[in-house]
């Protein structure tokens, strides 16, 4: 390395052959390297999903996102290129959608599945992590199962992959908050 001696801001130069463990200039940081590489599944249990996932809150809600059915055939084009591309952990919710659109998105999300060109490998290989709405009529573990069971039959699968409580009622229900956990444990 050759370094200047005047009184500009000091430059370092560098050979191609130098590592980024080398440089030890105040002013650069080496970058570091990922984890995983986006290609790469990351293990979750049982479960292999890729390090980035798609989140499917918009799709069926006109109040916040201006979902119109009529964009469903390119929702999809979208979902396909995802998969194509090594994306396979989707993001839903039971409440996703907006009034007689509710558990729209969980829907597309099971059609497109369904619909995927080429192997049924590649539809196993889909992880959905979906979310139970804390609704103040969901009182007791078996409402929740039952919302589980609700959106296995929107998403047209046979299992759910991550199943979570969509929000905490602990600060304002906390009775309901037991039954809701309950409800998670049962789904298991």
């Amino acid at each position: 390395m050759a370094f200047s001696s005047s009184t500009t801001p000091t430059v370092a130069y560098f050979s191609c052959f130098n590592t980024f463990n080398e440089i030890s200039s105040p002013l650069f940081k080496p970058p570091k390297l990922p984890l995983f590489w986006p290609w790469e599944k990351v293990k979750m249990g049982p479960l292999s999903a890729s390090p980035m996932g798609f989140g499917t809150w918009a799709w069926g809600n006109q109040f916040l996102w201006g979902y119109q059915e009529s964009m469903d055939s390119q929702l999809q084009q979208t979902f396909n290129l995802a998969v194509e591309n090594g994306i396979n952990l989707f993001d839903t919710a039971d409440s996703y959608g907006t009034g007689r659109l509710n558990g729209k998105s969980e829907k597309l999300l099971g059609k497109f599945i369904s619909e995927i060109p080429g192997q049924k490998q590649v539809q196993n290989n889909i992880v959905i992590a979906t979310k139970f709405a804390a609704y103040p009529w969901r009182l007791t573990p078996g409402q929740f199962v039952n919302a589980c069971r609700a959106s296995l039959a929107r998403l047209q699968i046979e299992q759910i992959g991550i199943g979570q409580l969509h929000w905490s009622t602990a600060n304002y229900a906390p009775p309901q908050e037991l039954a809701l956990w309950n409800g998670l444990v049962a789904m298991v």
